[in-house]
């Protein structure tokens, strides 16, 4: 039948190999430049990020408050100086300790109120460019969410409206008083939801 089928005189230059299933193996194409660039970039990125941590692995806990307080000006002008996103956890490796341990001398006022102090104005400090970072959209709001949650006792703000069932100012609180109107609110309630259910 004309028209199909390679023309006339035309052959490849270089016949495929067929697999053994009788089907020609695929062509291999050479990579597209700009996915080795993407991919070059990618990769020196994840270098600098790992780079940026690993710098403060192994440094020596600091001693005393005076040490946190130079080691957390240290921390903060390096990370002014070359860029960096200063982060919770570079924060905590820069001082030698871990979260957790950051996290409890935060909470030890009593125990030691200046390294409270310090600590917790390091992490205003920290939780101050995480709300610019996210709303210059710099990072998602969902991480921003989950790191100001986790890390800057920030929550969801809940409201509920208490009403006394009584006057709370009464010299003298009726109990039966007291039963009757939560009796009546019950049996409110009771009948709003027999009414729905008739519906």
């Amino acid at each position: 039948m004309a028209g199909i089928g390679r023309p006339k005189g035309k052959k490849d230059s270089q016949p495929r190999k067929i697999t053994p299933h009788g089907r020609p193996y695929p062509v291999k194409f050479s990579p597209n430049v700009k996915d080795v660039v993407e991919k070059n970039e990618k990769k020196e990125e994840i270098s600098r990020i790992v780079g940026e941590s690993v710098q403060f692995f192994g440094r020596p806990r600091v001693r005393n408050n005076v040490e946190l307080a130079d080691r957390l000006n240290e921390y903060f002008d390096m990370c002014w100086r070359t860029g960096q996103i200063p982060t919770v956890e570079d924060m905590a490796l820069a001082l030698g300790i871990n979260r957790r341990t950051l996290r409890q001398w935060r909470i030890e006022v009593e125990r030691d109120p200046e390294r409270a102090e310090l600590c917790t104005q390091a992490m205003e400090v920290l939780a101050a460019i995480d709300a610019k970072l996210v709303s210059e959209g710099k990072i998602p709001q969902v991480t921003y969410i989950f790191r100001a949650k986790n890390y800057f006792d920030m929550h969801d703000q809940t409201e509920m409206l208490m009403t006394a069932a009584v006057d709370p100012w009464e010299d003298h609180i009726d109990i039966e008083k007291v039963k009757q109107k939560y009796f009546e609110s019950a049996y409110e309630g009771e009948r709003s939801r027999s009414c729905l259910k008739g519906q």
